[in-house]
Order: structure tokens, then C-alpha cells, then sequence
């Protein structure tokens, strides 16, 4: 156990390291302007902050102040949308409270909800994703987390989760709050992972859509789509177009997410502190850009072309005889049309967040002419079975599966900060979850062994007996 304490403390300070003396820049989430061998967007865009990134990849093709915080104004109801879909099943029926249709700002967009009115989350997604209903944000907000601000701080959190760093929420709506804010880079990762939740786009790309009731519609009503690029016949309809949000108050300005799939490309661009229409103009600039001058490419088999087995067992991620190393799929990067995959290159990121799937160990970057064009996760799935032949009557044996352990240390630091009170709850913290699951294997392994009639000391033999046959 104090191995594993001492493993969990290197792991703590390395974070905090990277975090203050930005040591690990090779290993951050993406945020790299596009390099200067790239193609660039040769025209000006009104909007304040904008991208235009691969929803797939996560590549940025072009931005304009990716990192600066604006309000987000109703483009913050994707990522309401998004924390609604990920915990609640479109059929279940909702009841609306009175606390969540009061209080909306005069002139708020709004259907008329009332206390009592029943509708399923279904009906109330698209009232808020096409007509942009705040009311309809409300409401699901308060049957997901109880209350509006508990739902905000999901949303924070989620957000974090997806690699945003400069993003908090404090409603579901995106009504005027100061601290709401966003970055376009952070609005382009989460419309990303929109695109990539079942049932999303099905919402969005719709023109229209009919609500059975409420108390103020009793013969039901119809929502319609506010996004003119996904309309047909307007100036700025779009058929690559498959979804995106508006967004305005006057703390603001226009904003607009935008996703669109075309030539094997599916992407999403992001304007922010923008004007109308220029809102519709810069996007349009952005995505024929993507469009015009990018491809995704695949990459079937990572681990075999990067001998990444290899290098985690010299990184002493993983040991050799321990690891059955996957990749989490096949990964997509993108380049510029022409490009050489062969000049295609990777690092390797240790620190495995929150969000990342079970069994992660490192997350594959890869990088072309130094600018992040895609990743994938690295799992080991190994387990190890220990055949241990027992007499006991009628039982002739059991396998005990041991889990392989993940060593996610990032190597020695010679320089430690001076201590953070916070990082010293934290620790106290790992250190003290540490000892309860170690407590809890240490109680499950003893009652298996009574159980069986065996005794620790009789185990660690037959598991050294059983490794000794296996090494020769």
C-alpha cells in the first residue's frame, strides 16, 4: 500500500507541476492555432472569438481568440442538452415546477410553461434546442439535478470532463449572468461531443416539431427551427448544415455553433461576440475554409504503427508481462489536402483525466508539423488468471482474477512546490480512499480463502509456484 501512496503522491505533484510551470505543454488538451505551413483563412471575420475545428478529431483548423472568455448567451443550451441526454431517457415525463418558470428575464424566449404542465423530456429538448425556450431549459434542469444552480455545476463539471478549461456555467439558459461564460475553442469540444451523443442531431436538424399540450397551447403547439443555415430557402441555408444554436442577449452579442458534414469531413465552427448577420457570413467563411483545404484520414491500427506497446513498457507505464494494450478505436487525424501521413508523428499524455474510458493509460496525440491533429486513448486490458488446482471434494479448482494495476506515474520530479494546502487535502485525501479499497480487496481475498480452507501463506505460495512454472 505505501507504494501505491508514494505512486499517488508523484502523480499529484507532477499535475501540479505541469499546471503552474507549464512543463507539460506536449501533453494538454488541444489548443493550437493552426501552423503557419497550414493553409490560412485569408479573410476577415466581424466575430470577436471564432474556430472552425474537426468535430472527429478534435484538430483546429483556424481561430480567432480561441481562449478568450465571452458570454455564451443561448449556445450555453447545447451543453444542457447534452447533460440531459446523457442522464435521462427521451420518454419520461416531466412535471414543471413554479421555481422553474419564474424569474425569467422580461423578454426572455419562453413557451408558456406552466406549474402542473406534464411533457416528456423529448417534447421539452425541442423546445429548448429549436425554439429556445429558457422556460423549457429550466424545466429539465430542475428534474435533472433538483435544483437550477446544482444543474449548472454538472454542467461545469461535464464541460471539464471534455477538456474545457475557460468554460462555467451558471444556468441552464444562458440568460444574463456575468460569471457565464465560454471560450470558442471550449464551445467547438462541446458541439463535438454533441454531435457524438445518440439522438442529439435528431433534435437539432429538425425544421419543426409538434408539442402535444400545455395549459397555455391545450390543443398543442409547434417549435421551429431558429438556425437559417439549416432552413431551406433563406440567404444562408446551408445543406452541409446538419445542426448547431443561436444566441443573443445584449451582454453578448450574436453567437452561433454550427455543425456541418461534407467530403468525409464533419465539422463545427463556433462565433462569438459577433453581429447579424455576420454571424452566418464568418461561418460560412469558416466552414468552405475547413472544407476547401482539409481531409481526415484514418489511422487503423495505432498501436502496431507507433510500437506503442514498446514505448510504455520503457516509459515504465506498463510492464511486459502484464498488459494487453488496445487502442480505444480507430483514429482519425486531420491534414491539410496533399499532406503525407507518414509525417505524422505522436506524444504520449500520462495524466488520464476524468471522462477518459475504463482502463486508460495513456492518451496518444498525434501531431503533424507540431499542431495537434487528432488522439486516441490507449487501454490495457489485461487481466491475469491464476489457475489454483484445490481438493475439496467436489470442487477441482478456481480461477482468482487479479486486475492488472495502472501505473500512471510521469517520472521523477527533482523540484517540488512548496506546499499548497490544497494539494495536502488532496492527498490526505487519495491516501485515505487508498486505504479503504485496500482494506476492502485485503477483506474480500481473506473471506474467499476461508471459503476455501486456505490460508494467505498458502496463497503466495501457489501464486509463486504458479509464476515459477510460467517463467520456465
Amino acid at each position: 500500500m505505501k507504494i501505491k501512496i508514494r505512486k499517488k503522491l508523484k502523480t499529484l505533484t507532477t499535475a501540479l507541476l505541469t499546471a503552474v510551470l507549464g512543463a507539460g505543454s506536449a501533453f494538454c488538451p488541444i489548443t493550437s492555432y493552426a501552423a503557419q505551413s497550414w493553409v490560412a483563412l485569408n479573410e476577415e471575420l466581424t466575430a470577436e472569438g471564432a474556430i472552425v475545428m474537426d468535430a472527429d478529431s478534435g484538430a483546429v483548423l483556424w481561430g480567432k481568440n480561441i481562449d478568450t472568455q465571452y458570454c455564451p448567451a443561448s449556445i450555453t443550451k447545447l451543453m444542457t442538452g447534452l447533460v440531459v441526454l446523457e442522464n435521462c431517457s427521451l420518454d419520461e415525463e416531466v412535471t414543471v415546477t413554479s421555481e422553474a418558470v419564474s424569474n425569467l428575464e422580461s423578454g426572455a424566449s419562453a413557451v408558456g410553461l406552466a406549474a402542473g404542465d406534464v411533457l416528456t423530456v423529448d417534447e421539452l429538448l425541442h423546445a429548448m434546442l429549436l425554439r429556445s425556450a429558457n422556460d423549457a431549459a429550466n424545466v429539465l434542469a430542475c428534474y435533472v439535478s433538483g435544483d437550477i444552480d446544482s444543474f449548472a455545476e454538472k454542467m461545469t463539471q461535464r464541460a471539464k470532463e471534455l477538456g474545457c478549461k475557460n468554460t462555467i456555467f451558471r444556468n441552464p439558459s444562458g440568460l444574463t449572468k456575468p460569471e457565464n461564460v465560454t471560450t470558442a475553442y471550449d464551445m467547438a469540444l462541446i458541439a463535438a461531443e454533441c454531435a457524438r451523443t445518440p439522438g442529439f442531431l435528431e433534435v437539432e436538424s429538425k425544421l419543426s416539431y409538434k408539442i402535444r399540450r400545455d395549459s397555455k397551447y391545450p390543443d398543442g403547439f409547434t417549435v421551429h427551427q431558429e438556425h437559417k443555415m439549416i432552413l431551406k430557402g433563406t440567404a444562408y441555408s446551408d445543406s452541409r448544415v446538419i445542426g448547431g444554436k443561436t444566441g443573443f442577449i445584449k451582454a453578448s452579442g450574436n453567437t452561433l455553433v454550427t455543425i456541418a458534414e461534407d467530403k468525409g469531413l464533419r465539422l463545427a465552427a463556433v462565433v462569438l461576440k459577433d453581429k447579424n448577420p455576420a454571424h452566418y457570413l464568418d461561418t460560412e467563411k469558416m466552414l468552405d475554409f475547413g472544407f476547401d483545404n482539409f481531409e481526415s484520414r484514418k489511422i487503423s491500427d495505432p498501436v502496431g504503427d507507433y510500437a506503442v506497446t514498446d514505448r510504455l513498457i520503457a516509459d515504465k507505464i506498463i510492464e511486459s508481462n502484464n498488459s494487453d494494450i488496445r487502442a480505444e478505436g480507430e483514429a482519425k487525424v486531420t491534414l491539410p489536402k496533399g499532406a503525407d501521413l507518414a509525417d505524422v508523428k505522436v506524444s504520449y499524455d500520462y495524466n488520464i483525466k476524468d471522462g477518459a474510458p475504463e482502463g486508460a493509460v495513456a492518451k496518444m496525440i498525434f501531431k503533424y508539423d507540431g499542431v495537434n491533429v487528432g488522439n486516441t486513448y490507449i487501454i490495457n486490458d489485461k487481466v491475469s488468471d491464476i489457475a489454483v488446482e484445490v481438493d475439496e471434494g467436489k470442487k477441482k479448482g478456481f480461477a482468482l482474477n487479479i486486475t492488472a494495476g495502472r501505473i500512471l506515474s510521469a517520472g521523477l520530479i527533482c523540484i517540488v512546490l512548496a506546499a499548497v494546502i490544497a494539494l495536502i487535502f488532496v492527498i490526505r485525501n487519495h491516501i485515505r480512499l487508498d486505504r479503504e479499497r485496500d482494506e476492502l480487496r485485503r477483506a474480500r481475498r481473506l473471506r474467499r480463502l476461508r471459503e476455501l480452507d486456505m490460508s494467505e501463506d498458502e496463497f503466495r505460495e501457489l501464486v509463486r509456484r504458479s509464476r515459477s512454472r510460467k517463467r520456465k
